[in-house]
């Protein structure tokens, strides 16, 4: 009933999965920036392609040959802007001196090469490159902060000055039930008698 051709796919499902994190990246123009995915292989293998494609489309931004016995690679140089590394079971495609058109999604894609030939994409990672003009997040962060503060500077100063207009125009003064001295009245009335 079941072919063998059939029967050894299913037997590999699930076999290898690719996830990637995070899923959006934002970065200055000029910037660098790293973009990491996490490959999970359920059975031993003898070699693996390891792939960073941009968009849907686009051709191979940067691949890798891997063996299991192979030490971690060292970053990898693709072009000049992108290296690839490897630390099991991460890989990092690294992004120098980022531009305007390096903006999209990125995706990790690996293919079981042996024993078995079987691929997987990760989820994709978008990255969005902001001009310098606008400041990145951080300007962004760092005028919300300066607006923040000067708004609780202002708040607590008009407070300050409400209180010492209340205080200075206030008669709430401390009193003391004590009765003058009257005139005319001998001194002797108010000593206690003897």
């Amino acid at each position: 009933m079941w072919g063998l051709g059939v029967l050894i796919p299913l037997l590999g499902v699930g076999a290898l999965r690719v996830s990637q994190d995070p899923g959006e990246v934002r970065v200055t123009v000029g910037g660098g920036v790293a973009l990491g995915c996490r490959v999970l292989v359920a059975e031993p293998w003898d070699l693996l392609r390891l792939e960073w494609v941009k968009d849907v489309g686009h051709g191979v931004l940067c691949a890798v040959r891997l063996h299991p016995t192979a030490a971690p690679a060292l970053p990898v140089p693709c072009t000049p802007r992108l290296s690839l590394a490897w630390h099991p079971p991460r890989a990092t495609l690294s992004l120098h001196q980022a531009r305007g058109d390096d903006a999209g999604r990125y995706l990790c894609r690996v293919t079981l090469e042996i024993p078995r030939h079987s691929t997987a994409t990760g989820n994709g990672t978008l990255l969005s490159i902001s001009t310098a003009a606008d400041g990145g997040h951080q300007a962004g962060l760092t005028w919300g902060l300066a607006v923040a503060l000067g708004g609780t500077a202002l708040l607590l100063g008009l407070a300050l000055l409400g209180h010492w207009r209340w205080r200075r125009n206030s008669d709430a003064g401390i009193y003391l039930n004590v009765l003058p001295p009257r005139r005319g009245l001998p001194r002797s009335c108010c000593e206690p008698p003897r």
